[in-house]
């Protein structure tokens, strides 16, 4: 019995988790008409909340309705990005996006008061960060010269710009590729390698830190709550840091 318990708690959870996460894409695609219009082609916020809709399983339909249904929404959502200190330095960037601006900072000083952090002023934190474009593929049978070569050969369908390279990083980890890369060539790279077999795990244009910070066990918990606090908050749409790792005790 309680196992049986266990099991339909950890449903519930995930089901709650992904019916935030789809009213914050919702939400995301609803500002971005707002802002650009319906054309996604025209309108690159709309293109990016419409690919995250999709890879996050929302349907095309849900998508769509959302998209139509934009202008009769009559509340006036604000865009706002904080940035802010935690525990050992600790950078971090949150998005909010909400009908009220003073409810969502009232509460976001609230988690990074219980993170011994604090906000701090504009660019402060955010020019430790690169607005990038990143690729996850599956390894897959895939080596990373199998990679790079696939990426070579996709490159020469893109026109690249004189003297630019459109790859900054390539990353080896344990189960899968990272490709960091400038977001002017993000989507056709990622299309291109998607037809060239290469499978794609995640991909997103978005702040990506080079300097990177490590926490105890007891800052890193912290740092979990905070997170856990901003994802169930409604007004928030997304947090990004520079975590590294947990240090081990000594």
């Amino acid at each position: 019995m309680p196992r049986k318990h266990l099991i339909a708690s950890g449903i519930n959870k995930k089901q709650q988790l992904q019916a935030k996460i789809g009213n914050k894409l919702a939400k995301e695609i609803k500002a971005a008409v707002k802002v650009g219009g319906p054309n996604p082609d025209a309108n690159p916020r709309l293109k990016a909340a419409i690919d995250k809709a999709l890879q996050n399983n929302l349907s095309k339909e849900s998508i769509e309705k959302n998209i139509k249904g934009s202008n009769k929404d009559p509340n006036t959502l604000i865009d706002a990005e904080y940035e802010g200190f935690g525990p050992n330095g600790l950078k971090i960037i949150v998005k909010t996006l909400t009908d009220n601006n003073n409810r969502a900072l009232g509460a976001l000083r609230g988690y990074f008061s219980k993170l011994n952090g604090e906000i701090t002023k504009k660019n402060s934190v955010k020019n430790s960060f690169f607005y990038s474009g990143e690729i996850i593929s599956s390894k897959n049978n895939l080596t990373l010269n199998d990679l790079m070569e696939k990426i070579l050969v996709s490159l020469e369908k893109i026109e690249v710009s004189q003297n630019e390279e459109p790859i900054t990083e390539i990353n080896e980890l344990e189960d899968c590729f990272q490709i960091i890369l400038l977001p002017k060539y993000f989507y056709k790279l990622r299309d291109l390698l998607k037809e060239s077999g290469v499978e794609i795990l995640e991909s997103e244009i978005k702040y990506i830190s080079h300097d990177f910070v490590n926490l105890n066990k007891e800052d890193y918990t912290k740092l979990e709550r905070f997170l856990d606090q901003c994802n169930d908050d409604e007004d928030i749409q997304w947090v990004i840091t520079n975590f590294g790792e947990v240090l081990e005790d000594e």
